[in-house]
């Protein structure tokens, strides 16, 4: 699980002065700053990158990280199970005989055959990674097993439909802060709301907003995604407030001639 708060000590300031410029309330600025948040969360999580290449202009995630994640899937699959058009009793044969077999990956000795899409999906589960969800072959090749080509396309397809789910962990926060539906693609919201939820806490300092997202298999590397997500909205922040000043300066002017 990863949890995302939108009072981290990074945001005091520029929330702080975004108040000031804007005339609004703290718990005010803090639900607007969040809502905001959960689309670019949802946007850094894979199949997003970890920074703003699969990012739009207004912060949400797009069709590129979709490809992105159908490519990813691909590939794993692609390497975690060669294929082989002889006759599966004659391949069998040979994996029992401890042939050692060519793949993208050298040449393995190849213990287990796959002629179902039961197999492939117990094989695939044992194969992933539990800190990336991203399937290995293992050093000897001990996760992968030899299919037909026509089964492993048929399970390519149906796994790329999986691209999203990461994802919709976060829609939960982002249907409860109301973050606008354009940062929330049809490709993740046709997995339903995952496993989170948004917490909200009065607290001294005021508002604080904890965003959850459950889901299992994040990268290694996510919170370092997540400190992006804040660095970008405090960015956003700083130029809203210099916007904000300039109008009013403008308006100063104009009030003084």
């Amino acid at each position: 699980m990863i949890e995302a708060q939108a009072d981290l000590r990074k945001f005091e300031f520029a929330l702080k002065e975004f108040v000031k410029a804007s005339g609004k309330g703290l718990d005010d600025v803090v639900r607007d700053q969040s809502k905001m948040m959960v689309g670019h969360l949802i946007a850094l999580t894979p199949p997003g990158t970890p920074r703003s290449s699969t990012i739009n202009d207004s912060g949400g995630i797009t069709i590129a990280a979709k490809k992105l994640g159908e490519g990813a899937i691909r590939a794993d699959i692609a390497a975690l199970f060669p294929t082989s058009g002889m006759k599966p009793e004659r391949v069998k044969g040979m994996i029992e005989d401890g042939f050692y077999w060519g793949t993208g990956k050298g040449k393995k000795r190849i213990r287990q055959y796959a002629e179902s899409m039961s197999d492939m999906e117990r094989i695939h589960r044992q194969s992933r990674s539990r800190s990336t969800g991203r399937a290995r072959v293992g050093q000897s090749g001990q996760y992968m097993a030899l299919t037909r080509k026509a089964l492993r396309n048929q399970f390519i397809r149906e796994k790329i439909k999986d691209v999203g789910k990461l994802n919709s962990g976060w829609l939960r926060a982002a249907q409860k802060l109301r973050t606008a539906k354009g940062k929330t693609p049809a490709w993740i919201t046709r997995h339903g709301s995952g496993p989170g939820d948004v917490i909200e806490k009065d607290t001294r300092a005021g508002l604080a907003i904890t965003m959850q997202n459950r889901m299992d298999y994040f990268p290694k590397d996510q919170m370092r995604r997540y400190v992006y997500a804040t660095r970008r909205r405090t960015y956003a922040m700083g130029k809203a407030i210099e916007n904000m000043l300039e109008k009013k300066a403008r308006r100063a002017n104009q009030k003084m001639k």
